[in-house]
């Protein structure tokens, strides 16, 4: 059996690394477009775990076409469950050149471990805290196979590791593809069965698609169907005692 994990927002709080980055990257291009304006944190948040967008890239350009067109509340209220940048594209005809918002977005998130840096920075990466501890992790790993299948990539990984204090032998990074493709899952579980522990709506469609394609794999929503990753560790841990 497998247990996968999501990192952001399931092992790892980036409530000030992440967001606080989606919030300083649209900023920063709406001030490009003549506009100053503050991002709520808790708008992108809302429009996060509604949407399907793969990566804080794509939730950078949605909120940055929403606030040019001055309507951000009401666009991420009414935003539909499970679309994601396709949808928002199609809206206003106009994207933003990913390789611009990737530059300025890991500028404010890696700072000074980005060698294409625009600016000097600290890193706001330094500002996550581990959701789990790495004792558990190491617990969890004695009764069974754990991994990770992550919007993040090799570097954002290995400092998610470092925050952590736990190395993961398998893990599937950004450099393969984003989810919600199911063909991640199954380059690391192989059509064993096991559960995914994710937070998002997009975490859930990922594993509705691993089903359609691959076959039965359960899926645990933080927040929703247990209180945190370590509640949910834990209790397979008791389990896995009194067998």
């Amino acid at each position: 059996m497998w247990v996968v994990f999501d990192i952001d927002g399931t092992l790892i709080d980036v409530s000030e690394s992440y967001d606080m980055a989606v919030k300083l990257t649209v900023e920063y291009f709406l001030r490009m477009f003549g506009v100053e304006r503050k991002i709520d944190l808790e708008l992108i948040r809302k429009l996060r775990s509604k949407g399907s967008f793969g990566d804080d890239f794509k939730v950078s350009e949605a909120l940055i076409l929403f606030s040019l067109s001055g309507d951000l509340e009401n666009l991420v209220n009414e935003f539909p469950p499970g679309e994601g940048i396709n949808w928002v594209r199609e809206r206003f005809g106009f994207e933003i050149h990913r390789g611009s918002i990737e530059r300025v977005f890991n500028t404010f998130y890696l700072g000074n471990a980005y060698p294409g840096r625009l600016f000097d920075f600290p890193g706001l990466w330094k500002r996550e805290k581990p959701l789990i501890s790495s004792e558990l992790l190491e617990e969890l790993g004695k009764i069974t196979k754990i991994g990770v299948v992550t919007g993040r990539n090799e570097l954002e990984l290995r400092l998610a590791e470092k925050i952590l204090g736990f190395r993961f032998e398998k893990a599937v990074t950004r450099e393969l593809g984003l989810k919600p493709n199911p063909d991640l899952l199954w380059r690391l579980v192989r059509g064993e069965r096991g559960v995914y522990i994710g937070d998002t709506l997009n975490d859930e469609l990922f594993i509705e698609n691993y089903r359609r394609k691959y076959g039965d794999f359960d899926f645990v929503m933080v927040g929703r169907d247990v209180e945190n990753v370590s509640v949910f560790v834990e209790n397979l841990l008791e389990r896995a005692k009194s067998r």
